[in-house]
């Protein structure tokens, strides 16, 4: 590739880039100088006097990634994709607020990031006129499904250790239901005790505790509690829990009975994955260790073999 064309190319990624950023940040409708004043004004109220500020803190790089998250347009919640993505979001762990907006961002990021360093790569690697430019819309590809791949990611496992510690979760309340206290109370303990020892589960049973505080029947708070999870097995809980209350019986029962369903579900389960491990081990068995044993084994004599005919 010549160096004009590479200087074109930079030329125009780097003018690409910064007249982006300057109409996320800064926006048409308002004067350059004005806007440097003000952004000038919002970094000295937010973080002091730019002289006191260590600019290396880790505190400083996520409050300047907060500022700017906050500087890119929020996606519409409104529309079903927004919905969408809010309750993946939810689903994987990021509840808050600005969360469509920060992965909004990030998948912004990581498109420009990744485009620009596999494009310096195939120049640094003396590539020909048009490959680049491929590179980098293919750079620019994996960039766009990156973010969504780890979102995918954080909420298979946050599913996985939701539906490991319901059993258990189960237990705690057939103990406190059991030893007289109301459903309210029992996983307004339940959450904070297994919120306190760092289980995801606890969260959530403390957001439903809130909601049953704050005035939310039973029903809506279970169903809240389903859909920020996205976990199966909090249907039948939920339904066993709603059942009880409408009907006057004795809650203590039927969760331990659920409870020990649960169990057996979570056993068989996790004997189907003990049965699949045989077959996901055939392909590197075959690829991999076979070829090696194949060659330690018959190489020496191969080569007795080759020297042989030579002879």
């Amino acid at each position: 590739m010549s160096a004009i064309y590479a200087s074109l190319t930079v030329f125009f990624l780097l003018g690409a880039v910064a007249t982006a950023l300057y109409a996320a940040l800064y926006g048409s409708h308002r004067g350059f100088e004005e806007r440097i004043a003000d952004v000038a004004l919002q970094m000295r109220v937010e973080y002091g006097n730019p002289g006191d500020v260590d600019i290396s803190s880790e505190s400083f790089a996520r409050s300047l990634f907060v500022w700017v998250t906050r500087k890119i347009p929020e996606p519409a919640s409104n529309t079903p994709a927004g919905e969408k993505l809010a309750q993946r979001l939810v689903q994987a762990g990021f509840a808050a607020a600005n969360a469509p907006r920060a992965f909004h961002f990030a998948r912004i990021g990581s498109i420009v990031i990744l485009a620009a360093i596999v494009l310096i790569a195939s120049w640094i690697f003396g590539q020909s006129a048009m490959r680049p430019f491929m590179f980098m819309f293919m750079g620019a590809g994996a960039g766009a499904i990156l973010p969504n791949y780890y979102l995918k990611h954080k909420t298979k496992k946050r599913k996985e250790k939701i539906t490991g510690q319901l059993s258990d979760v189960l237990d705690l309340l057939v103990v406190c239901i059991e030893a007289g206290l109301g459903l309210s109370e029992a996983i307004k303990i339940v959450g904070t005790e297994t919120e306190r020892q760092g289980q995801d589960i606890g969260t959530e049973l403390s957001t439903v505790s809130a909601e049953l505080g704050a005035g939310a029947t039973l029903t809506q708070a279970l169903t809240g509690f389903e859909e920020r999870t996205g976990v199966e097995d909090i249907k039948p809980l939920a339904s066993t829990l709603i059942q009880s209350e409408k009907l006057g019986a004795q809650m203590g029962p039927a969760l331990r009975s659920l409870s020990d369903s649960m169990r057996i579900t979570r056993k068989t389960r996790a004997e189907e994955a003990a049965a699949k491990t045989t077959v996901k081990m055939l392909f590197p068995l075959v690829f991999f260790i076979l070829p090696a044993m194949m060659a330690v084994i018959l190489g020496p004599a191969m080569i007795q073999i080759m020297q042989t005919f030579k002879g």
